[in-house]
């Protein structure tokens, strides 16, 4: 009986610089080291493993023109998967891997252009027969597809933007439907897509930037039965979206943390495995995490000028900030206050960047002074408001008496 093993992982974003810091003996930024570190780790079990497929769903690179050291970088260890790891690679485009102006070869589409063996890139819908050295395994491939990839500029200018969306979402379904419909049963199949699909869980990422205007995609219809796996890229969070049905529709998330937004969330892949049986394809799979950055908020609340001394807020403790990406948090009533930051800087010197966000707190609400009443005379309310503050008591006579002037003169 056969067997596929398979790696799937999405969301690479080599080039992201966000929360790091020029590494000066390798002349790097620490962020596209922590994001390299964690793909090397991808790959080293895929070797270990001995997977016959490895698929990228979407967004290998962070920005539309990386440079040169990340092209560099990630084409020397896909070649190497893909070559004396014996691999077959398949990638689809993200929304991150094109042009912004519609026109021009992707950055990950260095591949076919080196001539690179055993690497496959997916710039359109299509099913792809993948020779594997454990058979052949077709693979639905579903790039990225805004609203220019699915429509002409004179169709979708008579529509609303609700009539836009739906004819938009009903083409993507419909090409879902014309993918899973060209596979054959004898071989195993998987759908690699980077889509948003309805109802997936949000990171603070996608929270931020999936625009409302995106095509979202019924679970219902990526569950297609003439699927074994569905491996999605683009949301940020691993989650199975069909859990304890076939097939799973998995996001695998993104191997690295992105920003703050996404400090809860571990980080990591997919391993699966698709199997002969006796009633057709199985597939089970398995989530690994990787050795992302970790990301550490900590509110200090209202603090005082003049720290001196910061203790590390209970519950952590300071190895837990050795080498983390650390924001701290603390509260001032306005403009121009604060503390001074050095003590801050000094506190949490051994995270790997400090950031300090001041958060303005909400002004104090007065307290009504005990004793004074909407009945009493102004000249009563007077006397029992210098009665409660010593600090007036000497000039409180001056004060009654000023106060008798001003209504004369008003009467």
């Amino acid at each position: 009986m056969r067997k596929i093993r398979f790696i799937h992982l999405s969301d690479i974003h080599i080039g992201l610089l966000t929360h790091g810091r020029l590494n000066p003996s390798t002349g790097y930024n620490t962020r596209l080291e922590d994001i390299l570190g964690c793909l090397d780790r991808v790959l080293e079990t895929a070797a270990r493993e001995s997977v016959d497929l490895i698929l990228i769903a979407g967004d290998v690179f962070h920005r539309e023109n990386p440079l040169p050291a990340e092209e560099i970088e990630f084409a020397r260890r896909i070649g190497k998967a893909a070559g004396s790891g014996g691999a077959r690679v398949v990638m689809v485009l993200g929304n991150h891997d094109y042009s912004s102006s519609g026109a021009g070869a992707s950055a990950v589409e260095i591949f076919p252009a080196l001539d690179i063996e055993g690497v496959t890139i997916a710039r359109k819908p299509g099913v792809l027969d993948i020779p594997t050295k454990s058979g052949a395994v077709q693979v639905a491939c579903l790039p990225w597809a805004g609203r220019g990839a699915l429509l002409s500029r004179e169709e979708y200018r008579s529509l609303s933007s609700q009539e836009l969306q739906a004819e938009i979402e009903s083409r993507l379904i419909a090409i879902i439907h014309d993918l899973a419909g060209k596979t054959r049963p004898e071989d195993p199949a998987i759908l690699l897509a980077h889509v948003a699909a309805r109802g997936a869980r949000l990171s603070g990422t996608e929270t931020d930037t999936l625009s409302t205007s995106d095509p979202v995609v019924p679970v219902t219809v990526l569950a297609d039965r003439a699927f074994q796996y569905v491996a999605l890229g683009h949301i940020h969070g691993f989650q199975d979206l069909n859990a304890g049905d076939a097939p799973p529709v998995v996001y695998s998330g993104s191997i690295e943390r992105i920003d703050f937004s996404e400090e809860k969330e571990n980080k990591g892949f997919v391993l699966g495995e698709i199997s002969e049986t006796d009633t057709g394809w199985k597939c089970i799979y398995q989530f690994r995490e990787t050795p992302a950055r970790r990301f550490i908020t900590i509110d200090l609340g209202d603090i005082d000028e003049g720290l001196g001394k910061l203790p590390v807020p209970d519950g952590i403790s300071p190895g837990d900030l050795e080498g983390a990406v650390v924001r701290v948090r603390y509260e001032v009533g306005g403009h121009g206050e604060g503390v001074d930051e050095r003590e801050l800087r000094s506190a949490f010197g051994g995270a790997q960047t400090l950031k300090i966000e001041r958060v303005f707190s909400k002004p104090k609400k007065t307290m009504r002074q005990t004793g004074l009443s909407k009945t009493m005379s102004v000249l009563d309310a007077l006397e029992k408001y210098v009665q409660s503050k010593p600090e007036l008591k000497k000039i409180g006579a001056e004060m009654k008496s000023a106060a008798e002037k001003l209504m004369r003169e008003s009467e």
